[in-house]
């Protein structure tokens, strides 16, 4: 028997034998979505990758085993380390493999294999887990001390389609694991787009419905966040509550943002004050890492019994190592580092197909390359308006600008070369600009509205999205909308950092410098999100500010090739204070080499670091600490120690900017940055891929070309090449012949034949069956219409009796029931259009038919 027959009528039975009722078996669950690749401006997704089975505790319940099946020619322990790489990955215990006739099992409690007669119960496999984990008990005691249903076990939300994703499943069942063990807070890293607030909704679920929690607090610290976290939780109808003037007590689910929580009512108390401090069981803090600790410590001070989930879309970097400690402090791995209790990033999200992949545009202009030099440009004619007391630089740098000093020259450049790309990529694809501060984001705006708002007709094609006042948030709801056509271009300095879902956004713009990883991360979120709707599967980055650089192994997916690894390369070095060179304990010292993170360490009380084991090669090092602008350098490694000394300035207070106008600015370098990890196939790989896949499909040209004649063939052909993600439309593109037939683009690829256009096509057609547009016969002149349009869009153009109702069919016969007519009947039309397609790919010496 083959897999599927194997599956059906020897692994089903037994399953169902065993105790394994349909409700707990899962067939083909999604593990992998299938990577999206880029060709040009085109994507292609690797197949999916299904777990055979898997096995749940109760309908909706958590999984408790992968089992991967395999035909009878296989032995059945041929699949088990395909079932274990899965079961290690989701978080499961058990791992199985079965040929249908024999069954191995992987018990990851005590790394035992063992072969088996029958599979295990489920009542025995949740007896066998919690016998080991006490949080994986059947019932267990609330804080009330209440006997319920272990939340992890208690059924998740019975979503319409779907449901979550293996990643989302094991996030929950983190966060519950940590809650139970007796822990009083958690942290959950998953990049946006991975669906952070779905998953809270789930937690939330499992502990209301299994009577383990009663109240839960959502905290944001934004409106919008708050409202699309509301929404998310609809199921939960009228058990939700807002937090505005007043505590919503009859509710179980309140929504609120903190700086409502902490605002003081007229008797002079703060609105989270009017709740008992044990009012809620969980706490959760979205987006934690934007305001830190300090920003929720009263608030959560109060609910001190409550357990405290915090929600991030980054890593543990330089600017959120407060965050960390606090959230993930009572989880720390053998370095004594805090742990997320589950972390899934970019890269991971991109390489499994769930997030959209991107490509990046480096762009920079003369003055943003060399500087800004200011007497050379009031030499050249500039004007320079000088506020009082503010001092004026010789040079100035590309962080400066629009800070220090504005370039109107420089904004409208950017924006003119944006506008150019925009036209090329399309116009009407939803973007977002982040800009330094809101009367540059109005001047973006302006600039974009002027260029391409008369070309697409919209009066509001760009608008500048700044605030959450009601006109900026009904911008913004707008914005959001797959099905918007207006507004397309969003201008922003920080309110669409994090957070906000728009997942149509195809382009993500860097008209500011950038220096934090944590913000970089959560703008380049904005576009990681797939959308259906638009069939959107990548974004692009446009980068005006070297923002770029900031990319590392959290935002790659897996890479190929050469890596980097630990040497005998050695940097010490003290990072002191610019002004007095006292030295700065606590400063945060992260050492890397391109996506690579060698180091992360703190300076002691001295502000020493030391780092050894380091490839030999020049690194980069970042530093940064509370209270002072965060520094990078590239400092070359070699096993005799090198020392660094790295000075942090305290920020300066802020005067009023310069202006200069007249300067002239120009694009000076532009470039796509062609990641090095195989997400871009160049366009031998692809045109490889497609010849290997066709290849597998039909064995030799005559075959392929047989195929090819008959529209019936034609179309499975297609059908299953589309399946491998081979597309004529994109091998077109990539071997630079949009005006091949599809037929000459496959055969090039898999036997190396010579690429034929449609035009050569149609003139030997025409030469060898004596067709052209003085035939007098009315089969004639439809057969040389129908040779002239396959001629303009290809076969598939004339596949279709369709085809009869457009112009010169219309004029010339009257459509289809005029051809019919001149014809004779429908069976001629049919046959004729049959014909047309066979004659156009002759097989080799065959004889020509008319």
């Amino acid at each position: 028997m083959n897999e599927a027959d194997t599956r059906a009528k020897l692994i089903d039975p037994r399953l169902l034998a065993d105790g394994w009722s349909e409700a707990l078996i899962e067939r083909e669950y999604t593990y992998r979505r299938g990577r999206v690749r880029l060709v040009g401006e085109q994507s292609i997704r690797d197949q999916p990758q299904f777990c055979d089975y898997v096995l749940r505790d109760g309908a909706r319940g958590p999984i408790l085993a992968i089992l991967e099946a395999k035909d009878e020619t296989h032995g059945p322990s041929d699949g088990l380390q395909q079932a274990l790489g899965y079961a290690e990955d989701i978080g499961i215990y058990f791992a199985y493999s079965s040929n249908g006739h024999g069954l191995v099992e992987h018990d990851r409690l005590t790394n035992q294999v063992r072969d088996l007669e029958s599979f295990p119960s489920p009542a025995e496999l949740r007896e066998r887990i919690s016998s080991s984990r006490p949080t994986r008990t059947a019932e267990l005691q609330n804080p009330d001390g209440v006997m319920v249903t272990n939340p992890i076990i208690q059924p998740a939300y019975p979503a319409q389609t779907g449901g979550m994703r293996w990643y989302q499943e094991r996030a929950v069942t983190a966060a519950l694991d940590e809650m139970l063990s007796g822990r009083r807070r958690a942290l959950l890293s998953l990049a946006t787009g991975t669906g952070k607030t779905y998953i809270a909704f789930n937690l939330a679920w499992k502990l209301l419905k299994s009577g383990y929690s009663k109240r839960v607090l959502f905290l944001a610290d934004r409106v919008s966040l708050r409202d699309q976290a509301f929404n998310e939780f609809g199921p939960f109808d009228t058990a939700r509550g807002v937090v505005a003037g007043s505590p919503p007590f009859a509710r179980d689910i309140h929504f609120g943002i903190y700086q409502t929580l902490y605002a003081r009512g007229e008797d002079g108390v703060r609105l989270y004050e009017r709740y008992p401090r044990d009012f809620f069981d969980l706490v959760i803090i979205d987006e934690c890492h934007r305001s830190g600790y300090g920003d929720w410590q009263v608030i959560l001070d109060h609910f001190d019994s409550a357990f405290h989930l915090g929600m991030t879309a980054t890593p543990k970097r330089s600017d959120s190592i407060d965050t960390y400690e606090f959230f993930a402090g009572e989880n720390r791995d053998a370095d004594g580092a805090p742990q997320p209790a589950f972390e899934y990033s970019l890269g991971r999200g991109i390489d499994d197909g769930f997030l959209a992949m991107y490509r990046v545009r480096r762009v920079k202009t003369n003055i943003d390359q060399d500087g800004l030099r200011i007497e050379e440009e009031l030499d050249q004619g500039a004007d320079l308006i000088v506020p009082d007391g503010a001092p004026v630089k010789e040079i100035y740098a590309s962080s400066e600008f629009e800070r220090a000093i504005q370039v109107e020259d420089r904004t409208r450049a950017m924006c003119e070369h944006l506008a150019g790309l925009l036209r090329q990529w399309g116009p009407n694809e939803k973007t977002m600009v982040f800009c330094v501060s809101m009367e540059h984001a109005a001047r973006v705006r302006d600039h974009m509205q002027r260029l391409l708002g008369p070309e697409t007709g919209k009066s509001h094609y760009a608008v500048r999205i700044v605030s959450e006042e009601p006109a900026g948030q009904a911008l913004l709801e707008e914005f959001q909308l797959s099905s918007s056509t207006q507004p397309v271009l969003a201008t922003t300095v920080d309110l669409l950092t994090t957070g906000v879902n728009v997942p149509s956004c195809r382009n993500i713009v860097f008209m500011k410098p950038v220096g934090s990883p944590t913000v970089f991360k959560q703008i380049l979120g904005r576009g990681s999100r797939l959308d259906a709707a638009t069939h959107k599967e990548f974004f692009r980055i446009v980068d005006y500010t070297d923002a770029t650089r900031l990319l590392d192994e959290w935002d790659l997916p897996p890479a190929g090739g050469t890596i980097l690894t630990e040497g005998h390369g050695v940097l010490t070095g003290q990072v002191v204070n610019h002004d007095g060179f006292e030295p700065i304990q606590g400063a945060a010292v992260v050492v890397r080499a391109g996506s690579r993170t060698f180091a992360d360490v703190q300076t002691d009380a001295r502000g020493l670091f030391h780092v050894p084991a380091l490839p030999e090669t020049t690194l980069t090092v970042d530093a940064a600490a509370r209270g002072f602008s965060s520094k990078r350098v590239r400092v070359p490694v070699a096993a005799e120690p090198t020392e660094i000394v790295i000075t942090l300035r305290e920020p300066q207070p802020g005067v009023e900017r310069l202006v200069i106008s007249g300067v002239t600015v120009t694009i000076a370098e532009e470039t796509d940055l062609t990641l090095a990890d195989g997400a871009e196939l160049t366009v031998e790989e692809y045109i490889e891929r497609a010849g290997a896949k066709t290849r597998e499909l039909v064995g030799t040209n005559e075959d392929l070309i047989q195929r090819w004649r008959d529209p019936e063939t034609r179309s499975a052909l297609r059908a299953a090449l589309s399946v491998v993600d081979v597309q004529p439309s994109i091998l077109a593109l990539v071997a630079g012949r949009p005006d091949a037939d599809e037929l000459d683009l496959l055969a090039f690829a898999a036997f190396g034949a010579d690429i034929r256009s449609r035009e050569e096509r149609a003139r030997a057609f025409a030469l060898a069956h004596d067709v052209s547009d003085e035939a007098l016969t009315a089969e004639g002149v439809i057969v040389a219409a129908l040779t002239d349009k396959y001629r303009q869009a290809g076969v598939e153009e004339i596949a279709s009796a369709d085809v009869l109702s457009l112009e010169p069919f219309t004029s010339g016969f009257g459509g289809i029931q005029g051809v019919i007519r001149a014809l004779g009947g429908p069976e001629p039309v049919k046959q004729l259009l049959r014909d047309v397609q066979r004659w156009l790919y002759p097989i080799d010496n065959e004889e020509q038919e008319r």
